[in-house]
Order: structure tokens, then C-alpha cells, then sequence
């Protein structure tokens, strides 16, 4: 990786500042903060997919411009600065009246070649002030472990043109995609959802038939995980449902499954962080469990825990189902007086 330009700024909300902050390219610790940054962003498996507003807007603008480096890129750069400061506090006013606070930062301009393709990442870092150990004054530094609040990656072709970009944001913040770098969602939350929902239904079925109890308990628990959260983090599910489980046939084939599942975002297109539209979670925990002539379990919708409520028991060769629970029992030790 050959870094090519890299500007640094701290945005102060509530002091309404902005402040350059010198960086020497040459440090050794500055680079290995660098490398690290890249690749926590690179790597990221959570990531949207965006595309820019039609026009000439701001950000997008000067992206061109820090490809060329042209001349007075330090002053285009910290106008980047200012607008973001401006849309915070813009958002922070809203903001204030649920008691939230946006998370202080600094604003990083990195532009840097790597595998001959030019590439730029435009992130909010974190800004930490500590107390220096020597004469215990107060000094900013950056965060080397917790490093990126947000962040856009930003592809170029031969050209210069983009050719395709990834936001990174866990709270996916309006103020960031839409205000601040002024992009419009590939695609919208329903159609994430809706999409992610059905296409994980299609690896779980073919194995309804022989792993029943294991595809009734994953399904149960994959429609129960989109009920109850409010954001999507794919990375979160897998290892929530699918990979913390253990399997009830140990024939069941797990990692096949999960490596299908992996796959699933790249080859369907849906995005790996979203925020739940509920109305469009079109799939119901639905089942018929046949226990004798006449006599069947229904199964309407998600159950939380369905595993510590339902167990199969064999005892003295005989086999049955217990069930957990008081409405039940209360109910059956009526009927069958």
C-alpha cells in the first residue's frame, strides 16, 4: 500500500471548531496506525453499498481533486471539515431532546494506492484526550484500539471515475450517508430485509425434510433474531443463530451451511448492515407437528427459547414430548379430569 495524501482534523461540536492536526508522513507510528486503519476498514464484513447523488455535490467533488492533488487541497479539505462539523451540530440539535450524543471525533482524508487501484477513505476517527504520564497535562491523541466510527472506501478505475464504494457505519447514521457525503442507498431497508429474509430461507429449506428439529429450531431462531432487533449486522446473525448452535442430529451439516450463508450477500446482493423494516419480515415460524391420529402440536409464529420449551424424552422404550408450560398444564389437567 503506497499512502499518497492524508489530512487530519478534529471536530469540535461543542466548542464549534475545527482544528488541523499536523501529521509527520514519515512517522513509523503514524503508518502502522494507517496500515491498521485500512485494513479494519477493508476487512470489514458489515458494509453497505452506495451510490452518489446526481450532480456536482461537495464531497463528491473533491474527490477528484485529491486524486490530482491539486494545489490548494488543504483548504478543500478542511471545507470537507466544516461541513461535516455543520451537519453535526445540525444532527446533535435533534438529537439532544432523546438525551443522545454524537460521538466526538476527528475527520480523516486518506488517499493511497493499493493492487495499482487508487482508493479513498474518508473516516471518522476516534479522538481521545488523555493525561500525559510525564507532567500530567491533558493531550489528543488517536484511539489505537478503537479506531473507526465511520467510514467511506472509495474506488477508482484507470481513469478516475468511481467505480464502486462501501460505508461502514454500525448505527448507520443519516447525518453521515445522506447529509454529510450525500449518497443514496443501492438499496433500501425493506428490500434488505425482505431479500436477506428470503434468501436464508432457501439454504434452510432442502434440509426440512431429514434435520427437521434442526431446521425448526434455526428457522425459529433466524425470524425471532429479525423480530427482536432493530438494526442488521449479518456478521451478528451468523454467530448468534447459526454458528453458536449445536446441531440435535449430529448429521446435520452445519458448516456447510454456514459457508453457504456466507457467501449469500455477494451473491444476492443484499447488504450486510441495515436497519429491520418489520412490516416486510413475510415469514411466519409456521408448523403442524403430527404426535398421534387426531392429535397435532401447532406451531403459529417465532417462540422465544423454543428449544427450553419443547423436549423430545425417551424412556423404557417409550417415547414422548414435553412440553413446558402453565397455561398447558393448567388447561389439560381440566379437560382430562
Amino acid at each position: 500500500m503506497e499512502i499518497k495524501n492524508i489530512f487530519l482534523h478534529h471536530i469540535d461540536v461543542k466548542n464549534n471548531s475545527v482544528s488541523n492536526i499536523e501529521l509527520d508522513g514519515t512517522s513509523i507510528n503514524l503508518n502502522s496506525y494507517i496500515d491498521s486503519l485500512v485494513k479494519e476498514v477493508l476487512e470489514q464484513p458489515n458494509k453497505r453499498e452506495y451510490s452518489f447523488k446526481d450532480g456536482e455535490t461537495e464531497i463528491k467533488s473533491s474527490l477528484g481533486s485529491i486524486l490530482d492533488n491539486i494545489e490548494n487541497l488543504d483548504s478543500l479539505i478542511l471545507n470537507n471539515a466544516k461541513r461535516l462539523l455543520e451537519k453535526e451540530k445540525k444532527s446533535q440539535e435533534r438529537m439532544s431532546r432523546l438525551d443522545i450524543e454524537i460521538q466526538k471525533g476527528s475527520l480523516l482524508h486518506l488517499h493511497f494506492v493499493k493492487d495499482n487501484i487508487n482508493q479513498i477513505i474518508i473516516c471518522k476517527v476516534e479522538h481521545d484526550e488523555v493525561l500525559s504520564e510525564t507532567n500530567f497535562d491533558i493531550i489528543k491523541g488517536l484511539n489505537t484500539k478503537k479506531k473507526v466510527f465511520k467510514a467511506i472506501l472509495v474506488f477508482f478505475d484507470d481513469s478516475n471515475n468511481i467505480t464502486f464504494n462501501y460505508v461502514f457505519d454500525k448505527n448507520s447514521s443519516k447525518y453521515w450517508w445522506d447529509d454529510f457525503l450525500e449518497l443514496i442507498q443501492k438499496n433500501t431497508d425493506d428490500k434488505n430485509t425482505e431479500l436477506s429474509l428470503n434468501e436464508i430461507d432457501k439454504v434452510l429449506t432442502p434440509h426440512r425434510k431429514i434435520f427437521y428439529a434442526d431446521f425448526l429450531i434455526l428457522r425459529n431462531s433466524m425470524i425471532g433474531h429479525y423480530r427482536n432487533k432493530d438494526r442488521f449486522n449479518y456478521t451478528e446473525l451468523l454467530d448468534e443463530v447459526f454458528r453458536n448452535y449445536t446441531p440435535i442430529n449430529s448429521e446435520f451439516p452445519k458448516d456447510k451451511i454456514i459457508k453457504r450463508l456466507e457467501e449469500l450477500p455477494t451473491k444476492k446482493g443484499f447488504d450486510t448492515q441495515f436497519v429491520i423494516t418489520k412490516k416486510k419480515i413475510n415469514k411466519r415460524a409456521q408448523h403442524k407437528i403430527r404426535l398421534a391420529h387426531n392429535l397435532y402440536l401447532n406451531i403459529d409464529d417465532y417462540v422465544e427459547n423454543l428449544k427450553n420449551l419443547i423436549e423430545p424424552v425417551e424412556e423404557n422404550g417409550s417415547k414422548y414430548v414435553k412440553i413446558l408450560s402453565s397455561d398447558g398444564y393448567d388447561f389439560l389437567k381440566d379437560l382430562l379430569k
